[in-house]
């Protein structure tokens, strides 16, 4: 089984393909890295420079993942898309049955959207569609269903309609709402409900939410537990931060966590063996 990871990457730091991909490989999985656009760093940061990946070269590449015999895409996780046409290509692509994560990179708090209205609407009316689960943001989460989205109680609401408003939507997990020294997080499904939350690192970093979304996938993949899922994703990117903080650095501190993250998971393993009986961490690069 193989994970299409569709995002940008970068040169140098821990932003999209560059944060998922090791992430990922950390918990077993062998993902195949599609790239959307490839810039020297961070394009939050000033002097970057690079380029979005063509529509042509993009295509090829969608057709080689589903049609190569030797590979076998069972999932999908996408986050940033540079455009609205780059979203309707991916759409175009996606197979019935497939599990999908759509990762909606629109915008964050403070800053607010820094992606065209085309493509939030590309979201909207294409993606989030064909979407299995769902991973925004506080800012995200209000943008996509028109809501203040100020406390957990309303994230949940917000999160709860969208599941009525999109009939394929099976999850929808909202990576942090801020309420005073908290951040909570919320996994919601039409049944079950999973919460966690985590004290405020007040320190600005890109990159937390790639991380956490593959994190969160990889481990809901192996536990199918909303609540194993989220509790681990969370205190994962939690120490991740605390340590980038406490070391002043500018980049996530990504891979001095992952250690950790696999002996949760093997952890995991020795209390769910029915749900995580193929993980093997000896095998983490190769996959399951």
């Amino acid at each position: 089984m193989d994970i299409l990871s569709v995002q940008s990457a970068v040169l140098h730091g821990m932003v999209g393909n560059n944060a998922a991909v090791p992430v990922l490989q950390s918990l077993g999985w062998a993902p195949l890295a599609l790239h959307t656009a490839w810039y020297s760093h961070h394009k939050g940061h000033p002097g970057w420079f690079g380029e979005v990946t063509s529509l042509a070269v993009l295509e090829s590449f969608l057709q080689y993942a589903w049609q190569a015999p030797h590979l076998q895409v069972t999932t999908v996780l996408s986050g940033y898309l540079a455009s609205a046409a780059q979203a309707d290509l991916l759409v175009r692509y996606l197979p019935e049955g497939v599990f999908y994560a759509c990762d909606p990179v629109i915008g964050d708090l403070p800053g607010g959207q820094y992606v065209s209205d085309e493509m939030t609407q590309a979201y909207r009316e294409r993606l989030i569609p064909r979407a299995t689960v769902l991973l925004p943001n506080q800012f995200e989460l209000g943008l996509l269903t028109g809501s203040s989205i100020q406390t957990p109680t309303a994230a949940l609401d917000a999160a709860r309609g969208l599941l009525a408003r999109y009939p394929a939507l099976q999850v929808v997990v909202v990576k942090g709402i801020r309420a005073a020294a908290a951040l909570h997080l919320l996994a919601v499904s039409r049944e079950q409900l999973a919460c966690t939350q985590h004290p405020v690192i007040d320190y600005r970093l890109s990159g937390t939410g790639d991380a956490f979304s593959a994190a969160w996938l990889a481990l809901y993949l192996r536990t199918q537990s909303l609540h194993l899922s989220l509790t681990c994703a969370g205190e994962f990117l939690y120490r991740v931060v605390r340590r980038t903080a406490q070391q002043h650095q500018r980049e996530l501190q990504l891979l001095p966590e992952l250690p950790w993250l696999q002996q949760e998971v093997m952890s995991l393993a020795r209390s769910l063996p029915d749900a995580l009986r193929s993980y093997d961490h000896t095998d983490a690069t190769r996959g399951a």
